[in-house]
């Protein structure tokens, strides 16, 4: 299997850094069935944890060739990491979920100083009302306003006067061939449809500072069983 280099122009760059999250379209649309079928292969050789709505396989990249070759070749995930990051990056991990029903607002951890990218496929056909990712623009950003949503988005019902589904936010439409980059920091949710599947890979800049290092050693050592 011979893909090809995956790149970002400059203006995607500034749109990442700007929203916190870049689509990319149709990058993988010539292996979605090489991918699918590795994907189900990996669930049925590999011991799955999870919780209620959820199951996967940690690291699923990492056991499939053609996952690999996919995913984690240097010129496709990594390239795009080290651009929208700016720097060297490392791999931090990623797995294989099988979604059942809603995942509510939150963010991945509050890192202040350790960088992350999640780069993620979906193999189906997602909008907003079967399960697509949202994420609400601008909320990767670090300190500030931004951090006010924590306290609101834990119960929008009671702090906002809303549905969670109706907190306003940019729902990332994908199809099986596309990959999303985000920055885990934002506050993403998804609502709606049946089951789906998800491929995620992590990516973490190298870190420069001490607490950017305390804060990659205490990611990798964390319990992640519940994915």
């Amino acid at each position: 299997m011979k893909l090809a280099s995956l790149s970002v122009t400059d203006a995607e760059v500034t749109r990442f850094r700007t929203f916190g999250f870049l689509h990319l379209r149709g990058v993988q649309d010539d292996v979605v069935p090489a991918v699918s079928d590795a994907f189900e292969d990996v669930f049925e050789n590999f011991p799955q944890v999870g919780r209620k709505g959820r199951a996967g396989v940690a690291r699923i990249a990492e056991r499939s060739e053609v996952l690999q070759k996919a995913l984690l070749a240097d010129d496709r995930c990594p390239r795009v990491a080290r651009r929208l990051l700016g720097t060297d990056v490392v791999y931090v991990g990623g797995d294989g979920v099988r979604y059942d029903g809603a995942s509510y607002w939150h963010r991945d951890g509050d890192h202040r100083a350790l960088r992350l990218l999640k780069i993620v496929q979906y193999l189906e056909p997602l909008d907003r009302g079967t399960g697509a990712l949202r994420i609400i623009p601008g909320t990767h950003r670090r300190g500030g306003s931004w951090d006010a949503f924590a306290a609101d988005l834990e119960n929008p019902g009671r702090r906002l006067g809303m549905r969670p589904e109706e907190v306003p936010a940019f729902a990332v439409d994908s199809s099986p061939g596309d990959l999303i980059a985000f920055d885990p920091h934002s506050y993403h949710a998804s609502f709606g449809g049946d089951r789906r599947r998800q491929i995620t890979t992590t990516y973490a800049a190298v870190p420069e500072s001490a607490e950017a290092r305390q804060e990659l050693t205490s990611y990798l050592l964390a319990d992640r069983t519940l994915l």
